[in-house]
C-alpha cells in the first residue's frame, strides 16, 4: 500500500520514499510488517506548487509488479500501518510527472534571478524556488496565481497564491509580495493584525480559512479575504507562522484588556513559532510612578486631588465659605485656611507624587504672588510680566514685555523690564530732542521727522523744516485784504499787515476789458475797466470767436469750409482740366483726409479733347481710331452711290480726318463737312 501522502513530498525525499514504497510492493515482504508507518515530517510536507511535478517514473522508470493486464488489476500497493491496512488506489495508466530540470527549471532551488531558466527565483513556503512564467491562472498549479512581480516585469510568473497569509502585519502593504497586490492586513482582534489572501470562495482558500467580505480600514474598500476560521470555543483563530513570515520578520501589535484598561505589546514570528503577547495586564492604578491601566498616565489615581497652592490678598467681600463656588464677587475665591472669600492673586500647580507611604502629595506647587516685572509668572496665570507695558509715543499703544519697538534711529528694539515696576524700549537710549535740526531724521524717535519749527527771524514768515531739502522752508504770510487796488504789506519785524492804495493798472476781474486802471469810482478807491475789448482769435477757421463778460474769449465750432488742391505741383490748378476742392470743418478741425471736389492732374491724355494732364496741351500723343460706320447712301463730290460702308478715321490734331469706302471712292475733308455730307446737308 502507498499511504496517501506520498505525493506531498518534495525533492529527493519524495522520490526515494516513492521508490521504497513500490520496492515493497514488489517484493511484498518485509515492508511494514513490523507495525510502523513512515510519516512525513514538517520538512519533507509539499507547499502547493513549489514541486508538484516530481514523480516516480522519472527516477526508477515503469515499474514491474507482475501484474497481469486483467481489468481488475489497478496497481495498488499496501503499507501495513501496524493498526489496520489503509489502501490508496492508484491509477496504473495514470500519466508520469515530470521531474523538474534542475537547476534552472521551475521548481528548483535558487538563490536569484540569474540562475533560473524563467529568469525570477521567487519565495515560497519551501524556501526560493526558480518560477514558472505564465500568460493565466490556467497555467499554473494549485495554489498558485499569475502575476506580473515588479513594476518593470512583463512576463507573468506563478507565484504562491497565499504566501503571505496569516503573517503578522501593521498595514497592507506588509502582505502585498511577489505580486500579492489583492492581499490586506487583516484585524484578528487582540491577537493582532494578520494577513489574508484574496479569493472568490472558501475554495480558493487553504484548509481551516473562510473567505470573507472584509472592509480595509486603509483604502475604505470592501474585498473579500481568506481569514481563519474561528476555533470552537468562538474565538479568532490564532495564525501560525510560515517560514516566509519568520523570515520576513514583520510585526503586529497585540493586546491584554480587561475592566482597568488595555496593554499592548509587539508580536512577531520567530523559529519557534509566533511570540506570545508580551502586554501587561491592565491593573488598577496605584502610586508607583508606573502607568499600571495603561493609559498613558502614571500615577493618575486621583482625578479629584488638587495640586495647587492659592495666594490671596487681605481684602474682598469676606464671606464665610468653604469652597470657591460660595464666592460670588468678581475676582474672588475661597481662602480655605480663612473661611472666608478674599482677592485672589492666583493659583499655583504642581505635579502630584508619591510618598514613600504609597499617598499622593503636591511637593513643587509654588506660592502665588503679585506679579512683577521679572520674566517670571509670579501669579501662576500663564501669563508672565503681564500689566507691565511701555507707550508708543507714535501712536499711544501700550506694547506689552517682549513686543518689538522703537521707529527712526531706535527702530528694532524689544521692551523689556528695566526693573520689577518699570517696562521700556531698549532702543530708546539712542533718542535725542529735535531742536529744530532740519536734519530729515526722527531725532526723538516719536514717529514724526522734524517736527520742531524752525526761525529765520523774519516776522512774516512761517517757518518749517523742509525734510526733502533738509533746509528750514519760510513761507510769507498773507496780508492780502482782497483788494485789486491796494498794496499788501508785512513789517518783518513786527509782522504787522498794512494795505495803502496802489496807482496805476489792475484787474478788474473782466477779461474781455482791457487798460484796467485804478481810481475813484462808484464804490470808492477800486479798479476801473479800460474802454478796450480784448480781442479773440484763436486762428482757427473752424471756430466761431468772440469775448463774453465776465467769461473772456470763447470759441465754438462752425460748419465752414477752407479752399485746398492737393496736386504735387499747385501750378496746375485751374489748367485744362484741374481745379481745386474744399475740407470742411467738423468738431472744430478742419477734415483734411480729403479735399473734396478737387479735379488733379491725370498720369496721361485721355484722348477726349481736353487737357487731362493740365500740361496745357490736348491730346497729345494719342493715335487715330478707327470707326466703323454703315449708312444708307454716302455723297461724294455731290454723287450718291450704293457704297454702303464708309470707314471714319479720326485724326489726333482736330476735326479732320477721311472716309474710306469699301468700293471706287476715297475722300479725304473735314469732319464736320463730311458730316454734314452724310447727312445730306448742303
Amino acid at each position: 500500500m502507498i499511504t496517501n501522502w506520498l505525493p506531498q513530498f518534495s525533492g529527493s525525499s519524495a522520490r526515494w520514499l516513492r521508490i521504497a514504497a513500490v520496492a515493497c510492493a514488489i517484493g511484498a515482504a518485509g515492508c511494514g510488517d513490523d507495525g510502523t508507518s513512515v510519516t512525513p515530517t514538517p520538512e519533507d510536507t509539499q507547499v502547493a506548487g513549489a514541486d508538484a511535478d516530481v514523480g516516480v517514473a522519472a527516477d526508477t522508470g515503469a515499474v514491474d509488479t507482475g501484474a497481469t493486464d486483467a481489468a481488475s488489476d489497478t496497481g495498488a500497493v499496501e503499507v501495513d500501518s501496524g493498526a489496520g491496512d489503509t489502501t490508496v488506489t492508484e491509477t496504473a495508466d495514470t500519466a508520469e510527472v515530470t521531474k523538474p530540470t534542475c537547476p534552472g527549471g521551475p521548481g528548483c532551488d535558487c538563490i536569484n534571478d540569474q540562475v533560473c531558466d524563467g529568469g525570477k527565483c521567487l519565495e515560497t513556503a519551501a524556501g526560493k524556488k526558480c518560477a514558472k512564467t505564465c500568460s493565466a491562472v490556467g497555467d499554473c498549479g494549485k495554489g498558485e496565481a499569475c502575476k506580473l512581480i515588479g513594476a518593470g516585469d512583463t512576463q507573468s510568473f506563478c507565484v504562491p497564491a497565499h504566501l503571505s497569509i496569516c503573517a503578522p502585519c501593521s498595514l497592507s502593504k506588509d502582505c502585498q509580495v511577489q505580486g500579492l497586490t489583492d492581499a490586506v492586513c487583516l484585524d484578528y482582534g487582540q491577537e493582532g493584525k494578520f494577513c489574508g489572501g484574496a479569493c472568490t470562495d472558501d475554495a480558493g482558500c487553504p484548509d481551516g480559512y473562510s473567505c470573507l467580505d472584509y472592509k480595509d480600514e486603509e483604502s475604505g474598500k470592501t474585498t473579500k479575504q481568506c481569514k481563519l476560521k474561528a476555533g470552537a470555543d468562538g474565538k479568532p483563530g490564532v495564525c501560525a507562522c510560515s517560514a516566509w513570515a519568520t523570515a520576513a520578520g514583520t510585526k503586529t501589535t497585540c493586546a491584554i484588556k480587561n475592566a482597568e484598561g488595555s496593554c499592548t505589546a509587539d508580536r512577531k514570528c520567530t523559529a519557534t513559532g509566533l511570540e506570545a503577547c508580551k502586554a501587561k495586564t491592565p491593573k488598577a492604578e496605584i502610586c508607583n510612578a508606573d502607568d499600571d491601566n495603561c493609559d498613558g498616565k502614571p500615577d493618575n489615581l486621583a482625578a479629584d486631588f488638587k495640586c495647587a497652592k492659592e495666594g490671596f490678598l487681605d481684602q474682598g467681600s469676606g464671606k464665610a465659605c468653604t469652597k470657591d463656588d460660595e464666592c460670588s464677587e468678581a475676582g474672588e475665591a475661597c481662602d480655605e485656611k480663612a473661611g472666608k472669600c478674599k482677592t485672589l492673586i492666583g493659583k499655583c500647580f504642581g505635579k502630584p507624587q508619591c510618598a514613600s507611604n504609597g499617598e499622593l502629595i503636591c511637593a513643587d506647587a509654588k506660592e502665588p504672588t503679585l506679579e512683577e516685572c521679572d520674566g517670571i509668572d509670579n501669579d501662576c496665570d500663564g501669563d508672565i510680566d503681564e500689566g507691565f507695558t511701555w507707550k508708543n509715543p507714535v501712536d499711544g499703544a501700550d506694547l506689552k514685555v517682549g513686543a518689538t519697538c522703537g521707529t527712526g534711529p531706535c527702530a528694532n528694539g524689544q521692551v523689556k523690564c528695566a526693573d520689577k515696576l518699570t517696562a521700556v524700549c531698549t532702543t530708546y537710549k539712542s533718542a535725542v530732542a529735535e531742536k529744530g535740526l532740519c536734519d530729515a531724521i526722527d531725532n526723538d524717535c516719536n514717529g514724526k521727522t522734524d517736527d520742531l519749527a524752525c526761525d529765520d527771524a523774519d516776522s512774516c514768515t512761517a517757518d518749517a523744516c523742509d525734510s526733502g531739502a533738509k533746509k528750514c522752508s519760510n513761507t510769507a504770510k498773507d496780508c492780502g485784504d482782497g483788494k485789486n487796488c491796494t498794496e499788501d504789506k508785512c513789517d518783518t519785524k513786527t509782522g504787522d499787515c498794512s494795505n495803502p492804495n496802489k496807482v496805476g493798472s489792475c484787474d478788474d476781474g473782466d477779461p474781455c476789458t482791457v487798460g484796467d486802471t485804478c481810481g475813484d469810482g462808484t464804490g470808492g478807491y477800486v479798479c476801473l475797466a479800460g474802454k478796450t475789448t480784448q480781442t479773440c482769435d484763436d486762428s482757427n477757421p473752424c471756430t466761431d470767436d468772440k469775448c463774453t463778460v465776465g467769461k473772456g474769449c470763447e470759441y465754438s465750432n462752425n460748419a465752414s469750409s477752407v479752399p485746398c488742391y492737393t496736386a504735387v505741383d499747385p501750378k496746375t490748378e485751374k489748367i485744362g482740366t484741374c481745379k481745386g476742392g474744399s475740407w470742411a470743418c467738423k468738431d472744430g478741425k478742419l477734415d483734411k483726409a480729403a479735399c473734396v471736389g478737387e479735379v488733379v492732374p491725370a498720369k496721361s491724355e485721355a484722348c477726349d479733347g481736353k487737357d487731362d494732364t493740365c500740361d496745357g496741351k490736348t491730346d497729345e500723343g494719342c493715335k487715330p481710331t478707327a470707326v466703323a460706320v454703315t449708312f444708307s447712301s454716302a455723297y461724294v463730290s455731290g454723287k450718291t452711290g450704293g457704297d454702303k460702308n464708309i470707314q471714319l478715321l479720326v485724326g489726333t490734331s482736330g476735326p479732320v480726318g477721311t472716309a474710306k469706302g469699301s468700293g471706287k471712292y476715297d475722300i479725304t475733308f473735314g469732319f464736320l463737312a463730311w458730316l454734314m455730307q452724310l447727312l445730306g446737308a448742303k
